[in-house]
């Protein structure tokens, strides 16, 4: 996922000469990376990262459990934010520029 596509938006937010709104459905695949990313590039630590990423958690396991009502097909635990995931996403981050 962190690829020239990511690095093409974290620029152009980075960037951007006014406010800027990035949005998804569920805020955790790319746009919670794209996220996590910036966070990382303003100097903010992997803790506070962990906590905006597992917001998204608190904020939309209400909307994503309806989702699931809705189409049974579809497993709850691959929607919701794991806190692992952005850990090693952060980890990766950190291999590539150390």
């Amino acid at each position: 996922m962190i690829d020239a596509q990511m690095e093409r938006i974290i620029s152009t937010i980075m960037n951007a000469g006014t406010n800027c709104m990035y949005f998804c459905n569920a805020g955790k695949d790319r746009t919670g990376v794209a996220s996590a990313l910036l966070l990382k590039k303003l100097g903010y630590g992997d803790q506070v990262i962990v906590d905006d990423y597992m917001a998204s958690k608190e904020n939309l396991t209400g909307f994503l459990t309806a989702y699931v009502r809705e189409h049974p097909e579809v497993d709850l635990n691959i929607l919701l934010p794991h806190e692992e995931t952005i850990r090693r996403v952060l980890e990766w981050v950190s291999e590539q520029e150390g």
